[in-house]
């Protein structure tokens, strides 16, 4: 799918509909400075904005603990690394440097091993980089060595196959239910929501829950969604990927709780 501010896969198209935030996350000192650097930085972060990604701008990690808790809400990062943080001729100082960058590395890979990262900075400043960061890294984006619109694209594919990749089966095929604007003729009978909105505490039951979860509550007679009873479509899909992750053989979904279950068992 193409919009008039870039392509999107129909996922991005999902998030956007429904107002999920996962914004490309910039960690750079010089972020809101007057000078080159601070400049580059902003024009690449306007370039990932009109393209149609929420862009937030951080000048420091802060408490890295708490910071790499943020991985669980951002498509991206981009860190920047500086040549004025390197003191070339000094070990110690290239050492320090590498050592808040691979601190804040391991803190977000503990939390999430797929989330693309870039460090940006100087092409000599890349020649400085150990292996240990570079394998934990999406790219190392050279400053200034080609257009912002075009790095902005590189970063927002590398943004956009992470999202992609985020929703399990039957999930991503109930966003796409819930985003077609289906009309509902099977139960349950609010048809999506609307019958809530024929009375004042309908409008107020509507508005606590929100139209996605009332237009999502389906039934096992959508054909989209797989069938629970025959284990085809999406259903199959997602209890083949519930059997991976929980590493058994085969995997069944149940909709009567634990005790049905135990008396399947």
């Amino acid at each position: 799918m193409a919009t008039a501010n870039g392509p999107f896969s129909s996922y991005i198209w999902q998030l956007k509909l429904m107002k999920f935030r996962f914004p490309v996350i910039i960690i750079d000192e010089d972020f809101r400075s007057e000078n080159i650097s601070g400049s580059g930085i902003r024009d690449l972060a306007e370039a990932i904005s009109k393209e149609g990604m929420e862009v937030v701008g951080l000048t420091s990690y802060g408490d890295l603990t708490s910071f790499a808790q943020q991985a669980s809400r951002a498509s991206c990062f981009i860190v920047s690394i500086d040549d004025e943080e390197f003191d070339f001729n000094d070990e110690n100082d290239v050492n320090i440097a590498l050592t808040a960058v691979r601190n804040f590395l391991i803190e977000v890979r503990k939390r999430n091993r797929d989330i693309p990262v870039f460090l940006y900075g100087e092409t000599r400043t890349s020649r400085h980089i150990p292996n240990d960061i570079l394998r934990e890294l999406h790219g190392f984006i050279h400053m200034f060595e080609d257009t912002p619109e075009f790095v902005a694209r590189h970063i927002i594919r590398e943004a956009n196959k992470y999202l992609d990749s985020l929703a399990p089966p039957f999930f991503n095929a109930l966003m796409d239910y819930a985003s077609d604007s289906s009309y509902s003729w099977h139960c349950p009978g609010h048809s999506g929501g609307v019958a809530f909105l024929k009375s004042p505490v309908g409008q107020m039951f509507h508005q606590f829950f929100g139209e996605n979860m009332l237009r999502a509550d389906v039934c096992n007679a959508v054909e989209e969604l797989g069938q629970l009873l025959d284990h085809t479509g999406p259903v199959s899909d997602s209890e083949v990927n519930a059997a991976r992750i929980f590493g058994c053989d085969h995997l069944f979904f149940v909709t009567n709780g634990t005790s049905t279950s135990n008396k399947v068992v």
